[in-house]
């Protein structure tokens, strides 16, 4: 444990000092231009650190929608002969907003995807059942929510292991995908996943209703302009910055309807997880 700690600790310092050191020459070599040498100072330090900050924030972006390598067993999106996408909703279930979701995609005959964390399906076991009792698939995000390259090995699989068995004691189904929280994974969890016959399943287009001043319009906006076949759409219905529960997933409540309304009308196709998958493997045996 102590060695896998340290690794992960050593490859974290090697991208944040590798960020300042490139940061620091960029804004050593403008800092020389400028002729006043008191702006310059400000400029040398102030600018250190906000590229720095900006390499590392495009680093982790870069990482959660793209990854390093080859990474044939994470699922971000599908090329699609046809049309279809997909829902999938994070960090529930929520006693408030998880049952209007459901009848909004009950009301449109939908059927999406929902990451548990397991924790919240103990506290709302009813509502779990009535996800998979309503045809919707469910999907494992962790017991606790967990950061997991900050994760030691044991507890890792403690959580993945217990968020799998919390959820199929009370919906009478096994996970058959696994999502990391935040998108963060390493190789550890890739090989859990493998071990437990899971698809470990990330994301190409976010809503981005999680933001603070997120709104409806905003976020129908954004996934209707921007969805194309093959995309894994992400939602949440429960969540919080910094806890596991109590933000205001209202706006995502009340895009949900024109978001449907609104792929639809450009002839996309929502389906669940499984027929998504199902129809990409269809169409490379074809070709």
């Amino acid at each position: 444990m102590f060695i896998g700690l340290l690794l992960r600790g050593l490859i974290i310092l090697i991208f944040i000092s590798g960020s300042v050191v490139i940061s620091n020459f960029i804004t050593r070599v403008v800092a020389f231009l400028v002729p006043y040498p008191a702006i310059s100072e400000i400029l040398l330090w102030s600018g250190t650190v906000f590229i720095s900050a900006a390499m590392l924030m495009g680093i982790s972006y870069y990482y959660v929608y793209q990854g390093f390598g080859a990474q044939a067993d994470i699922i971000r999106r599908r090329p699609q002969k046809g049309n279809k996408v997909v829902l999938t909703f994070d960090d529930g279930p929520s006693a408030i907003y998880t049952p209007q979701i459901l009848k909004t995609l009950k009301d449109k005959g939908v059927k999406a995807t929902f990451f548990l964390v397991g924790k919240h399906v103990e506290k709302y076991p009813e509502l779990a059942a009535r996800i998979t009792a309503e045809g919707h698939e469910v999907g494992n995000h962790t017991y606790g929510h967990i950061t997991v390259p900050n994760t030691p090995s044991p507890q890792l699989t403690a959580q993945i292991m217990r968020a799998n068995l919390v959820i199929f004691q009370h919906t009478g189904t096994y996970p058959p995908y696994l999502r990391p929280p935040r998108g963060l994974y390493d190789m550890r969890m890739r090989r859990i996943a493998m071990l437990l016959g899971q698809e470990l399943v990330l994301w190409s287009l976010s809503a981005q209703d999680w933001h603070p001043r997120a709104t409806a319009a905003g976020v129908v906006k954004r996934v209707v302009e921007k969805a194309v076949p093959g995309d894994i759409i992400l939602f949440h219905d429960s969540g919080s910055l910094l806890a596991t529960e109590g933000s205001n997933r209202g706006p995502t409540v009340d895009a949900l309807g024109p978001i449907i309304d609104g792929l639809r009308a450009r002839g996309l196709e929502i389906s669940t997880l499984e027929e998504f998958l199902v129809s990409v493997d269809q169409h490379k045996k074809a070709n």
